[in-house]
């Protein structure tokens, strides 16, 4: 029996650092990559691209590199001054023809991936911390920010220097909700 060529099949990617599910052709690998820049409204970078699909076991490092450089030079995106990326309308029409080729749940998973960490990454550039050593240990100050002005400055003192990057992080991850939680502890 003479079996069918399905060139979406081939599984001629890396697949180092990936779980079962994962992607394992390049041209998933692409697709994905067009989808998500398709699919969020948010600012992306190639960086939040990779580090999303490698943290979420989706694609390998080198492949999702591999990929958007691919795109990249081809014309399907487009590498903006800010360094964020866009696509273009061949990359558009390839979502619109290939989408649904990729399982729902790697779709779904890589947005959410994305988005979260292209917040974190918005949320480090508007509302700054930093760390100082003092005699007692160490100091994090962090600024609540709102376009060019803090509205609330908080700095909290810690014995070390690995609990003053925890509280670095944490605040990073959603500085609006410890702004929302000390004002509703406050009032």
């Amino acid at each position: 029996m003479d079996k069918e060529f399905n060139p979406a099949l081939q599984f001629d990617a890396f697949t180092a650092g990936i779980e079962e599910g994962g992607l394992r052709s390049s041209s998933s690998i692409t697709i994905i990559v067009c989808y998500i820049l398709a699919n969020c409204q948010e600012k992306i970078t190639a960086q939040n691209i990779i580090d999303a699909l490698v943290d979420g076991k989706i694609a390998n490092y080198f492949e999702i590199s591999n990929a958007i450089s691919k795109m990249t030079k081809k014309g399907y995106i487009i590498e903006n001054e800010d360094s964020t990326l866009s696509i273009t309308a061949d990359c558009r029409f390839l979502v619109d023809i290939v989408e649904n080729d990729l399982p729902i749940t790697i779709r779904e998973k890589s947005i959410e991936l994305v988005r979260k960490l292209a917040a974190v990454e918005i949320n480090k550039k508007e509302n700054k911390v930093t760390i100082d050593k003092n005699d007692k240990g160490y100091s994090v100050t962090l600024h609540v920010s709102d376009i060019d002005s803090d509205f609330m400055v908080l700095t909290l003192n810690v014995p070390t220097e690995a609990q003053a990057v925890v509280r670095k992080e944490k605040f990073q991850q959603s500085p609006a909700e410890v702004y929302q939680n000390l004002m509703n502890s406050i009032f």
